[in-house]
């Protein structure tokens, strides 16, 4: 009996540390599959020649685990890996991804902030996804109009950076701070002598009871490319705030880019985007937007073969129904409308669904939708 008892006493001195980290510390699995099918028509290539397709998306489908450990003094260590779920991709026919793709880190936080280090959308984009309300990717992805690459305009600042330090501040009177930087290790691969390739963005954020306020600004030196123009650099400013009403939600994003695509020339477009939801009795919404990707002007030589100019923009138009199921599953309907201005070729509806629009063309959608949540 003497001997059982001894044992049991050395196993539970050996245990009780175990316990203790297992209290201190967690991990959490979570993801989102959204599946969007969309009724598509627009103009093609051949002018005049209307083309129609159904379209199935899966964007923003992503998979991911997080954990945190309690550190004392108020300081916790934390993680996460998420990883991007292509099961439906489109036109692409592309299922392809890698481990943590997306927001994924390592790091410190406390009553100093949080530090992390890893794979992170810039504050830049974290701003843009808080204020346009409408999605940036799939059937409903109004990015390309407003913060990426469409038109004649070639400079994307809906970035998720590799290789970052990262920094969050606490809230002060509801205001916060987010900077972030990439290192230049990628130019050490290439030929061209001072090609860096730094990338560095920042936002300043208010949220104090309903509304919210932020403005954002970032810097991608060589074009974030490390191939591309030695010494040159994108820029963008981002003006962006919600406003909460009673059931309604109203927000507004600012966009003004500015891209070097060549030692001579640079293209410059400024974008906006309006757009609210509102809550009906029970868990029924309605959502609308206006989204407006202005003139892309150019100025001095050798800046891309796309037209730029006057007339040079586009619109787009939408209007949706959801549903909330419960509160993981929600379901909806929408219908979209991208119009190009008369010298435009580039913008359509949703993300990578259509190429070599010919100039004034349009294109709609009438998309349905399920996003479950774990």
């Amino acid at each position: 009996m003497k001997q059982k008892l001894i044992a049991v006493a050395v196993a539970g001195i050996f245990a009780a540390p175990a316990v203790a980290l297992a209290q201190s510390s967690s991990v959490q699995i979570y993801g989102t599959l959204n599946a969007e099918y969309g009724f598509a028509k627009g103009v093609t290539q051949a002018a005049g020649t209307t083309n129609g397709f159904d379209g199935l998306n899966s964007g923003a489908s992503n998979f991911g685990f997080k954990g945190e450990e309690k550190l004392g003094g108020g300081m916790s260590a934390f993680f996460q890996c998420e990883s991007d779920l292509k099961f439906l991709k489109g036109d692409l026919a592309d299922t392809s991804g890698t481990l943590c793709d997306r927001n994924s880190a390592v790091g410190l936080k406390g009553g100093f902030g949080s530090a992390y280090i890893g794979s992170w959308d810039s504050p830049m984009k974290r701003l843009v996804a808080t204020t346009r309300i409408l999605g940036e990717t799939g059937w409903h992805g109004v990015q390309g109009m407003l913060i990426s690459n469409g038109g004649a305009f070639i400079g994307s600042f809906s970035t998720r950076n590799t290789n970052t330090l990262n920094y969050d501040s606490p809230k002060f009177g509801g205001f916060s701070f987010s900077a972030q930087t990439t290192s230049t290790k990628a130019a050490a691969t290439v030929t061209t002598a001072g090609l860096k390739g730094r990338a560095s963005s920042m936002s300043l954020n208010y949220a104090a009871g309903p509304m919210t306020v932020g403005l954002a600004y970032t810097k991608q030196d060589d074009n974030a490319k490390r191939t591309a123009v030695t010494g040159g650099s994108d820029t963008a400013v981002v003006l962006g705030g919600t406003y909460t009403v009673g059931n309604a939600k109203i927000g507004l994003t600012y966009v003004d880019g500015k891209a070097d695509q060549s030692t001579t020339g640079e293209l410059k477009r400024a974008s906006w985007n309006l757009a609210g939801e509102y809550n009906l009795p029970g868990p029924h919404s309605l959502f609308a937007g206006y989204t407006r990707a202005g003139d892309t002007k150019a100025s001095g030589t050798a800046v891309g073969t796309a037209a730029t100019g006057a007339d040079t923009g586009a619109k787009e138009y939408q209007i949706g129904y959801r549903n909330t199921l419960s509160k993981r599953t929600m379901v909806g309907i929408s219908w979209i409308y991208a119009d190009n201005d008369r010298n435009a070729t580039g913008y359509s509806v949703g993300t990578n669904h259509a190429t070599g629009l010919v100039a004034g063309s349009s294109s709609r959608v009438i998309a349905t939708q399920i996003k479950h949540t774990f």
